[in-house]
């Protein structure tokens, strides 16, 4: 009755230890990806060192189990020594990395030699860091069993219950650390937590064996057992083998498919790891009791490798209905956790009941009586998990880059169903013939109708929602970091990873201010630091950035994750505005980041850094002070760092968080938002900037370089300035720092998607604008206030030194509201005061547009004679209202010196692209497309979409021309009792434009946006 008692309270014990193992596992994992450099890699070595570990202890334990006459002392003892050598994992890890420096580091330059020899040698590392702790874990279960199992009765049952048991208590460790410890704690505190759990498994085993019939005494048992297993019992170790490897390869591909759709977050990965393990530890607790002998654990264990196979067959077909079912329950008001923890259930769990199954089966098999309980357990436990170890790392590093999703899911089903009839020829001697026949019938259907690619799902992005089944699949990659996804659309490629969007790749032709931010991160160093030759690029991303480094850069260094980026940029690589491939100045390094510049001495004038997503693990780690700190010990003095973020990703909080990460190793940081993007790129160095005269330098170096960044003068550049020094040093004042250890961004960006900062940027930075304090000499302030929004231009011109200034600036503003008689009424009383104010009287000019086309004297409106670019302007307006576009013509080289600065710039270029335009030739319709474009940021023409449609269509480039309808804004369209007249030009070059099937969906876009 006691030893009943204290068995059901070792259950409570082995509960808590795989609680704590759990909680170890994902900790791990996170350590190890700083070393590993992507979640992917990180889980499957992880998750093959820790399996390995549990089959050496189990492997120890069948030899010395039967030994031992004191097996719960043994218990506690091992689960404390599991505390303690785990408090040691964190620093073996960062000991591992000083091995990898000490063996490889110094080297002269990036030598790319990453990829697979270094995640080949920190494999190594990991099944040595975590071998001790793990194995002492494996032990555990024969213990128990030699202590359990008392008659031939409780073989089955008992080992089963112990198993599930401790497997549900894996279950809550991985919900517990990935959604409290780790979020509120950190790394290293989970780690403590768990060895507290340990420690107290300890002491409850201490006080269990010290109690009347807690432990066994005198002599120890029999060892008939040690033994191999006699007959044909023997064979049911290599099909538990076979079992765990193609059970962990499921798992591993599970994990790569549902990224696509649940994320590659913590939060994600533990929700599937937990659906996983529970179906486990359900099917662990089933088979305990239908396992009540050999004949039916064999029968048992050969349907459930049937069961596996058509269930995971079924869940793979079906997995392309997923995102509409969750799209469905999220829609309907249910959290995104309980949508990932559907889709999870629906795929993970089902065939995890029957592998979980398995093992008591197995064991059932095994064990000839209950003096063999415990080492044949062990001897089971050693073959599953070590099939389990070449499963994760045979699936993640080589089986589904080779084979991809739908060729793995097929080579798994088809081993399972030679399990089954392995079993059934070699164990189970009742139904043989039936499994046999089943197996066979589903080899052969298997062959006949192989499972097809989840297109689908790979297709889902969980940023956008959406599957994006309209355009093409250009390239499919399946690497061992990523599965990289290149779709085509009409005017652009969209370049994803595990189903995250990683950049927008622009056809010739279309605008370039679309993914202005990406081409900011190649051009923003030379900004800063003109004199720049060498710059580093960490992440290959869609090679936009890499497509703007200007002239200045003499050579480009890139470090890349995952070489099917590298392939999928190349596929499209002649198709593209510029190819990246063929600049010389280009060497691309396959490795992950900080690995690389851990084990080089090589210094850069320039680091940028575009990691995508910053709960993934493999980016997450280059958010953090850590790799900051190694950025610094990498730059030239100096020097810059442009470190990019994305709006969507990040609340005030976290925004503040990443200031005061930078601030805490650069003293000079910076902040810029081009052209209002959802992007920002924070400019770090420890020596100061001298933005305005640098970017000037920059300028007159390289000109037509700058001038695809939209980037033609100082204030260009300073407009998309929005924090200073002073202003990141006071948002930054008390916010958390970003580390290694306690991975803030990481952890709490997944859970603001929903909430981000995105436009509100400005709202933050409202008290601390750079241009308020701004130096004024030499800048052209009312240009600058021209290309800031009408929020922040407004507080810019109220601090204006000149009392008149600020009074036409109004003036101005009121313009643009198309506030007429006020801007007027303002305007004339300007001129009252100075005749000669040259935004004054260009504004005054402007709004008289119409009446000067029409035989009015300017000269009435501003009261003086008009200079030569006024009066440039002035024929301009009357040969435009004309339609006399010849004349037009003769003026263009008079409107083509205006100055870009010029308030009257803007107008001149809509003239010139006017006659252009209206000459039908093709060659000067490509002219005003490119000075259309070049306006982009200064012209304020309700119709620019219009006019650089009609610009295209007159080039030949209609698919160009449907495009630049597509960029309407839907409120110009709605707003009919003006833009009445916009509708029907925009109609009819629609009506103009070639039908083409390849870009029909975006002929359909603009027609339901231009409506009926």
């Amino acid at each position: 009755m006691q030893r009943n008692a204290t068995f059901y309270l070792l259950l409570v014990c082995f509960f808590l230890s795989g609680l704590a193992g759990l909680i170890y596992q994902t900790a791990w994992t996170r350590e190890f990806a700083f070393v590993f450099g992507t979640s992917n890699l990180a889980v499957a070595t992880v998750l093959a060192a820790y399996m390995a570990g549990l089959a050496a202890g189990a492997a120890v334990a069948a030899r010395f189990a039967h030994r031992i006459t004191r097996p719960l002392l043994t218990y506690g003892l091992l689960e404390l020594g599991v505390g303690l050598s785990a408090l040691g994992v964190p620093f073996a890890i960062h000991g591992s990395e000083a091995l990898h420096i000490a063996l490889l580091g110094g080297q002269a330059e990036l030598s790319g030699s990453g990829g697979l020899p270094t995640a080949l040698f920190y494999m190594a590392c990991s099944f040595a860091i975590l071998m001790v702790p793990t194995a002492m874990m494996g032990a555990t279960l024969p213990l128990l069993a030699r202590y359990s199992v008392h008659n031939e009765a409780d073989i089955g049952s008992k080992i089963g219950l112990l198993y599930s048991i401790n497997t549900l208590g894996a279950v809550v460790g991985t919900i517990i650390a990935a959604f409290l410890l780790l979020p509120n704690l950190g790394l290293r505190q989970t780690i403590y937590v768990a060895a507290g759990f340990n420690a107290l498994v300890f002491l409850a085993a201490w006080a269990l064996s010290r109690s009347a019939g807690g432990d066994f005494s005198g002599e120890p048992a029999k060892a008939s057992s040690s033994l191999p297993a006699a007959g044909r019992s023997r064979w049911i170790l290599p099909l538990i083998f076979g079992s765990g490897l193609v059970s962990f390869t499921y798992e591993v591909l599970w994990v790569r498919l549902l990224e696509h759709m649940l994320g590659s977050s913590v939060y994600a990965f533990s929700t599937m790891l937990a659906s996983f393990l529970a179906g486990i530890a359900i099917g662990a607790a089933l088979a305990a009791r239908l396992g009540s002998s050999r004949e039916r654990a064999a029968l048992g264990f050969a349907i459930a490798q049937l069961g596996i196979a058509g269930l995971s067959l079924a869940a793979f077909s079906a997995v392309d209905w997923l995102p509409t079912v969750t799209e469905s329950l999220r829609s309907s008001g249910y959290s995104k956790l309980l949508a990932d923890w559907t889709a999870s259930t629906l795929t993970l769990f089902p065939a995890a009941v029957l592998i979980g199954a398995t093992f008591p089966f197995a064991v059932r098999v095994l064990a000839r009586d209950e003096s063999d309980a415990g080492p044949a357990s062990a001897r089971v436990y050693a073959a599953n998990t070590l099939g389990s170890v070449v499963g994760s790392i045979s699936a993640g590093f080589f089986v589904i880059p080779a084979l991809g999703y739908a060729g793995t899911l097929a080579a798994c089903v088809a081993i399972n169903l030679i399990l089954a009839i392995a079993t059934a020829l070699t164990l189970v001697e009742r139904h043989a013939r039936g499994i046999q026949i089943a197996a066979a019938v589903g080899l052969l259907g298997l062959v006949s109708l192989p499972p097809d690619q989840p297109w689908k799902m790979l297709r889902y992005s969980e940023l956008a929602r959406s599957t994006n089944q309209v355009d093409t699949v250009r390239y499919l990659g399946v690497g061992r970091a990523a599965t990289v996804l290149l779709l085509e659309g009409p005017t652009r490629w969209f370049l994803r990873t595990n189903g995250n969007p990683e950049g927008r790749i622009t056809r010739p032709g279309i605008p370039r201010h679309r993914g202005l931010v990406a081409r900011w991160l190649g051009g923003l160093p030379s900004l800063a630091r003109p004199e720049a030759k060498s710059l580093l690029m960490v992440g290959f991303g869609g090679g936009l950035a890499l497509e703007a480094v200007p002239s200045l850069i003499e050579r480009i260094d890139v470090i890349e994750l995952e070489p099917e980026v590298v392939e999928a940029n190349r596929s499209i690589a002649d198709e593209r505005w510029r190819d990246p491939f063929k600049d010389p100045r280009l060497n691309v390094h396959l490795d992950d980041a900080r690995s690389a510049l851990t084990l080089t001495n090589q210094r850069f004038d320039a680091i940028v850094s575009q990691p995508s997503h910053p709960w993934s693990a493999g980016s997450s780690h280059l958010y953090t002070q850590e790799f900051f700190e190694l950025v610094d010990q990498h730059l030239e003095p100096g020097g810059v760092f442009v470190q990019w973020i994305g709006l969507s990703f990040v609340d005030e909080s976290l925004f503040r968080t990443l200031l005061a990460t930078l601030t805490a190793v650069f003293e000079n940081v910076q902040v810029y938002n081009p052209a209002g993007s959802l992007g920002v790129l924070f400019l770090a160095s420890n020596a100061p900037f001298d933005t305005s005269n640098a970017a000037a330098r920059a300028i007159a170096a390289a000109p037509e370089d700058f001038a695809h960044l939209h980037v033609f003068s100082r204030e260009d550049v300073l407009s998309n300035l929005i924090l200073g020094e002073e202003g990141v040093r006071e948002l930054a004042r008390g916010a958390e720092v970003n580390r290694d250890d306690y991975n803030i961004i990481q952890l709490r960006s997944p859970g603001v998607l929903g909430k981000p900062i995105g436009a509100r940027i400005h709202e933050l930075i409202q008290l601390h604008d750079p241009l308020i304090a701004l130096s004024r000499d030499g800048l052209d302030v009312f240009y600058l206030m021209r290309l800031l929004n009408m929020r922040r231009g407004e507080e810019f011109a109220n601090t204006l030194d000149n009392p008149l200034d600020i009074e036409v600036a109004g003036a101005i503003r009121d313009a643009s509201a198309r506030k007429s008689a006020t801007a007027r009424k303002a305007l004339d009383a300007a001129l009252s005061e100075d005749p000669r104010h040259l935004q004054a009287r260009s504004a005054r000019l402007a709004l008289s547009k119409y009446a000067i086309g029409h035989g009015a004297d300017p000269v009435d409106f501003v009261e003086m004679p008009l200079d030569a670019s006024e009066q440039a302007l002035v024929s301009g307006w009357i040969a435009e209202a004309a339609e006399d576009w010849e004349t037009l013509r003769d003026l263009d080289p008079a409107l083509a010196v205006i100055p870009r600065k010029h308030p009257l710039a803007s107008p001149a270029a809509r003239m010139r692209s006017r006659w252009r335009i209206a000459s039908n030739d093709p060659e000067l319709g490509e002219e005003a497309r490119q000075i259309i474009d070049r306006t982009y940021r200064i012209s304020r023409w309700f119709d620019l979409p219009l006019l650089r449609a009609e610009a295209s269509l007159v080039a030949g480039d209609h698919l160009a021309a449907l495009d630049s309808l597509s960029m309407i804004r839907p409120r110009q369209i709605t707003n009919l009792s003006v833009n009445k007249g916009m509708v029907r030009r925009a109609k009819s070059i629609l009506s103009k434009i070639e039908r083409d099937s390849e870009f029909e969906t975006l002929r359909i876009q603009v027609e339901r946006l231009l409506g009926d």
